[in-house]
């Protein structure tokens, strides 16, 4: 079980990077007038908020990573760096570790980590799918075009205008999706 916790601890500290990047990744955005991105990156920050508790369930233990300082740029630069991010996160990151602990996931705690981070990598995929739109928008001069924005507070998936009946990835219901944007 020692590649699993090391793993989950990658994980935990990759994702509460991620909280405050968005965090200061918002500030800036809401500065340069990008509303509607920049609460796209505030659903984010509670989105990595929520993989953290997850994966933090899933360890079993209290841990508190050090981090390192975020840089911030341009909104534009921002959306660049977390579409790497999040595509590096979906593709390689979260694939790799579940590779390379397949062999130690079984059993109820095997269970709650792989499906920590298996919901983890399906919604680091749509969050870059949601950032190139807002950066599609943003090199066309516009701010990203959205009403409302969801936040499924089991997952951590972002949906647009619409959360559905259920969560596509975690299969919740509405119930538990929280509203970040829009009216209320």
């Amino acid at each position: 079980m020692e590649k699993s916790r090391d793993a989950l601890k990658i994980l935990i500290k990759g994702e509460t990077e991620a909280v405050a990047m968005y965090a200061s990744f918002a500030l800036k955005a809401e500065i340069e007038g990008w509303y509607n991105t920049a609460a796209l990156f505030t659903a984010l920050s509670e989105a990595e908020s929520i993989h953290i508790k997850n994966h933090l369930q899933s360890l079993g233990e209290d841990f508190t990573p050090d981090t390192q300082k975020t840089e911030v740029g341009s909104t534009l630069e921002n959306l660049n760096a977390a579409i790497e991010g999040e595509s590096e996160e979906s593709r390689r990151l979260y694939p790799r570790l579940i590779r390379s602990i397949k062999s130690e996931l079984s059993g109820e705690y095997g269970k709650v980590a792989r499906l920590s981070m298996t919901w983890a990598r399906k919604v680091e995929k749509e969050h870059a799918r949601l950032l190139k739109k807002a950066r599609k928008a943003i090199k066309n001069g516009r701010d990203l075009p959205v009403d409302k924005i969801y936040l499924c507070k089991v997952c951590g998936n972002i949906v647009f205008d619409d959360p559905g009946e259920v969560c596509d990835v975690c299969g919740h219901d509405t119930q538990f999706f929280k509203q970040i944007k829009g009216d209320e």
